[in-house]
């Protein structure tokens, strides 16, 4: 598993408030595409929190579940982990240690929102999913950044990822 550290306000291990564990499924299809999803002003993989008694597979299948609808039955990995400190984590003033585990998913289910339970958030947001060729995606991230409808961290991290997932497993 490749694992990144990214530390850009050069914060101190003393100076974290607490550690928040994500996992992030690259969802692709038998058509070379990847399910990503917009939420919250900014693309991503669909993907979020572990709860308190759940292991990280299990927390990967309830997300998917509840981002996409989509059932998922086996899961890849993780294949990279990206480890981070964040100041002023999601303007809460508190400082953060982020791990954010990613994993491969194949699915040809199609997203059913009627099983999707997005939060209050996701709601506001407007929650949308699209899937994107593997081969465009880095194309799409760039311009994305370029014309702000990605947060930039964001969007480095998923090119990445993106990076990561093409070297491992190529177009598929």
């Amino acid at each position: 598993m490749k694992r990144i550290f990214i530390n850009e306000d050069q914060l101190n291990f003393t100076d974290l408030d607490y550690e928040v564990i994500r996992v992030k499924g690259i969802i692709f299809n038998a058509k070379n595409e990847i399910l990503i999803a917009h939420n919250n002003g900014t693309y991503q993989f669909p993907g979020g929190h572990l709860e308190k008694n759940e292991d990280m597979e299990e927390s990967l299948v309830r997300e998917i579940k509840e981002e996409t609808g989509i059932q998922v039955s086996f899961v890849v990995g993780p294949f990279m982990l990206i480890s981070s400190y964040v100041k002023n984590y999601f303007d809460t003033g508190k400082n953060v240690f982020s791990k954010i585990y990613y994993y491969r998913i194949y699915s040809d289910d199609l997203p059913d929102f009627a099983q999707t339970n997005y939060d209050s958030l996701e709601k506001q947001s407007e929650f949308r999913l699209m899937y994107v060729p593997v081969n465009d995606l880095e194309e799409f991230l760039q311009e994305s950044i370029k014309d702000h409808t990605i947060d930039p961290m964001i969007g480095r991290e998923m090119l990445l990822v993106l990076d990561e997932y093409q070297h491992l497993f190529g177009g598929m």
